[in-house]
C-alpha cells in the first residue's frame, strides 16, 4: 500500500470536506439542507454504496470469514466502553461529561466519513465489511449508545427498538443476502445502484464540512481537554490494538478495515444524542470537529506505521 496515495487521498476529502465548510459560509448550504441532505445520505446513497459494494466488486470471502468479521466487530464495540471509561478516568473528566466520553469513545464517524474513507483506501471490499460492523454500531447505538449517554444521569431512559432497523441495517442485510446467494442483479440496475452509491463520498465530506460550519472555531481551540482525548483515541488506541489485531487476524483486509475503523473521528451521531438527552451539545460538536480535522493526518499515521 502506498502511503502517498493515501495521504493524497485523504487530501483530496479534507478538501472537498473545506468546500462544504465554505459554502455553509456563503450561505449556499444552511442548516435546514444539510437535515435534508443527512437524510438523504443515511436512507438512499449510503444504503445503495453497501449494497453496490457486493454489486461491483468480486469479492472472496468464506461465510467463516464474514462470521470472523462480525465476531471481531462485536468484540471491539464490547471493548472501546470499557476504554472510555478508562480515558475518562485517565483525563479526569468531570462526572456530568464522562458519559459523553464514553459515547464519543464508543461510537466513531462509521457511517458519514467510515465508508468513503475505507473504500478510499482499500477499495469496494473494505465498504462491505465496514457495512457489517456498521450493523453492529447500530444496533448498539440506540441501545447501549442511550446507556452510555445517560451515565450517570437521573432521567429516565427509553429505547426504541424500531430505530434498530435503520436504511443502513436493511442494506447490510440486503447485501449480505446477495452475497451468500449469489443473486444476479440485471446490469441496468446493479449500474443504478452502483452509481446513486457513488454520490455519497461528496455529499458525506460536504455534510461533513458544513457541519463544522456550524461551530464557532476560536471555541474549539480553547476545548483544551479534546487534545489528549484525540491522540488517546485516534493514535494510541489503534497503536495498542494493531499488535493484538495482527496476533488473531490474518486477513489484511480486515486487519486492515478493523485498525482504521478505531481511528475514525467522533461520529456526528454524538452531537445528535447529546441534544437528544440535553448533555453538553458543545463539547460534542467540538469534539466531532477537532477529530475529524485531526483525521487527515492521524489516519495516514496508523497507514503508514502498520499497514504500508
Amino acid at each position: 500500500m502506498d502511503i502517498k496515495v493515501i495521504v493524497l487521498q485523504m487530501i483530496q476529502l479534507f478538501l472537498v470536506i473545506a468546500l462544504g465548510y465554505l459554502l455553509l459560509k456563503i450561505k449556499i448550504l444552511d442548516v435546514d439542507f444539510n437535515k435534508r441532505l443527512t437524510t438523504l445520505l443515511l436512507s438512499v446513497t449510503t444504503p445503495a454504496l453497501i449494497v453496490s459494494s457486493v454489486l461491483s466488486t468480486n469479492i472472496e470471502k468464506q461465510i467463516s470469514e464474514i462470521v470472523f468479521v462480525f465476531i471481531v466487530g462485536i468484540v471491539i464495540f464490547l471493548v472501546l466502553p470499557i476504554l472510555g471509561f478508562l480515558i475518562v478516568k485517565v483525563m479526569r473528566v468531570p462526572l456530568q461529561q464522562q458519559g459523553l466520553y464514553i459515547f464519543m469513545t464508543m461510537f466513531s464517524n462509521i457511517g458519514f466519513m467510515g465508508f468513503p474513507v475505507m473504500k478510499s483506501i482499500f477499495g469496494n471490499q473494505a465498504v462491505f465489511l465496514t457495512a457489517i460492523f456498521n450493523m453492529i454500531f447500530n444496533l448498539l447505538v440506540f441501545t447501549a449508545g442511550i446507556l452510555f449517554m445517560n451515565y450517570h444521569s437521573v432521567q429516565k431512559i427509553k429505547i426504541n427498538l424500531k430505530q434498530l432497523l435503520s436504511p443502513g441495517v436493511i442494506a447490510s442485510l440486503v447485501a449480505l443476502f446477495i452475497y451468500f446467494t449469489g443473486l444476479q442483479v440485471p446490469d441496468v440496475l446493479s449500474s443504478t445502484i452502483t452509481m446513486i452509491g457513488d454520490i455519497t463520498t461528496p455529499i458525506a465530506m460536504l455534510l461533513i464540512g458544513s457541519t463544522l460550519a456550524t461551530i464557532p472555531v476560536k471555541e474549539v481551540f480553547t476545548e483544551v481537554r479534546i487534545y489528549p482525548y484525540t491522540i488517546l483515541k485516534q493514535i494510541v488506541i489503534p497503536v495498542i490494538a494493531y499488535p493484538i489485531f495482527n496476533a488473531f487476524i490474518r486477513d489484511p483486509l480486515i486487519l486492515g478495515v478493523s485498525l482504521i475503523m478505531l481511528a475514525m473521528p467522533v461520529g456526528n451521531i454524538a452531537v445528535l444524542f447529546a441534544t437528544e438527552y440535553q448533555k453538553d451539545v458543545a463539547l460534542a460538536a467540538k469534539a466531532v470537529f477537532m477529530t475529524t480535522l485531526l483525521s487527515i493526518v492521524t489516519i495516514p499515521v496508523i497507514v503508514a506505521l502498520f499497514l504500508a
